[in-house]
């Protein structure tokens, strides 16, 4: 059976640097025959009990999309040193009970698979990369040792373009081997 893997990029940016960083993880996998997608999740409401239950139909969705893979893959900048607020707010809605009276993550979250890789200036992404491993860990995800910290040229934020170099590929491209060998 094919393995699918989900991509989550922490920016909603459309022409987001991450986003690239995604596409080139995405297409590495596809070639060694791992489907892929990526997660709409602009739509989602901010978390909150008072409209937990019942599920609102976006967080149902993206429930529904996180449970029919194999394995995430989430690729973010920093924000402030930190996890972007809408990659949070998912990452919230997703570990949150599915039955009410039920407590901690559900059943689809709980050791599934989960790759983490960031864009950013000088930190290479180190601060989320290090903030989004707590959190991770704590929701009961089974997270790849391995994590890849690119740092943004100048030139990207001056033309809006993020090439990847070879140095930065190679990195993703041994992410990517030690990710296939855990799926």
């Amino acid at each position: 059976m094919n393995k699918k893997v989900l991509f989550v990029v922490g920016s909603l940016r459309e022409k987001s640097f991450n986003k690239t960083v995604a596409e080139y993880i995405s297409k590495k996998l596809e070639e060694k025959g791992i489907g892929t997608s990526f997660l709409e999740y602009s739509k989602l409401p901010l978390i909150n009990q008072d409209i937990e239950f019942p599920v609102p139909s976006e967080v149902d969705k993206v429930r529904n999309e996180v449970k029919n893979v194999d394995a995430l893959w989430i690729v973010t900048p920093e924000y402030n040193g930190s996890v972007p607020g809408s990659l949070k707010n998912f990452l919230d809605w997703i570990s949150r009970p599915v039955v009410k009276g039920n407590f901690g993550a559900p059943e689809f979250v709980k050791d599934k698979l989960v790759a983490v890789s960031g864009a950013a200036g000088k930190s290479e992404a180190s601060l989320v990369i290090g903030e989004i491993t707590g959190l991770l860990t704590r929701m009961g995800l089974n997270l790849l040792e391995e994590k890849v910290g690119l740092s943004l040229p100048a030139e990207a934020f001056q033309t809006g373009v993020f090439n990847l170099s070879n140095e930065q590929k190679a990195k993703l491209d041994n992410e990517v081997k030690l990710f296939i060998e855990k799926l």
